[in-house]
């Protein structure tokens, strides 16, 4: 039992890290995307994406609720 919690504790410290870095990383990429709205509408679904991601992970009903409102919102965009 010991093991599996000295594991979980490394995983958390690289976590701790490794997550700033990589949203570092990410940030500074995306400043440096050239404005193309193709482009655009290919990032927001990749966003979409990542959204779901996100929210598969957490146990609130508020997270759920806000990406559908997003999803609407993109949705209403699109038959606009």
């Amino acid at each position: 039992m010991g093991e599996i919690n000295s594991l979980a504790l490394c995983c958390k410290i690289m976590l701790g890290f490794l997550l700033p870095l990589a949203s570092k990383i990410i940030s500074d990429a995306v400043a440096k995307i050239p404005e193309n709205e193709e482009l655009g509408e290919q990032l927001i679904k990749i966003c979409i994406v990542i959204l779901k991601k996100a929210v598969a992970l957490t146990k609130t009903d508020m997270d759920d609720k806000l990406l559908a409102v997003v999803e609407q919102a993109i949705q209403k965009r699109e038959e606009v």
